[in-house]
């Protein structure tokens, strides 16, 4: 047995190397040994891994710190803007009852022009009526003195 595998040995050695020749390109030598080189670029990026994975972590940190502060941007924003609207309305609450008060002080100065044009109208009623008595009485007192001495010179 030990002649049977030393002659299947005789016979594979050169025929393996005939074969690694043909497998190994003549003109491209540095690329014959390219799986290997891929084999050992992968060892080195498997090794380059911690560091890329503990970057990418820094990052992702970094990232949801940024988060958590637009976060607390917004809320904060929010909260602004909840007392904004509250001071709005309070202030159109406020507009509403300057509203209502502009409109019965508007009221009252209408009411109080309407009450002075009546008095103004009752003064100038009561003057005219006055002169009117004055002129009359005055009138009577020259009428009968005009008489008296109309009614002398006769007799």
């Amino acid at each position: 047995m030990k002649h049977r595998f030393a002659a299947i040995l005789r016979r594979s050695i050169p025929a393996a190397l005939i074969l690694s020749l043909l497998l190994l390109p003549v003109g491209r030598s540095a690329e014959a040994w390219e799986p290997f080189d891929n084999f050992m670029n992968g060892i080195e990026t498997f090794g380059k891994l911690p560091s890329e994975v503990n970057q990418l972590r820094q990052s992702y940190e970094k990232t949801v710190d940024e988060l958590e502060g637009a976060k607390a941007d917004i809320q904060a924003y929010r909260n602004e803007m909840e007392i904004y609207r509250n001071e709005i309305n309070q202030l159109n609450e406020q507009n509403k009852l300057l509203d209502e008060q502009n409109r019965q002080l508007q009221q009252t100065v209408t009411a109080l022009n309407a009450v002075q044009e009546e008095r103004e109208q009752s003064s100038r009623t009561l003057k005219t009526v006055i002169f009117v008595l004055v002129g009359l009485l005055v009138g009577y007192f020259i009428f009968i003195r005009v008489l008296r001495l109309g009614l002398r010179g006769r007799r």
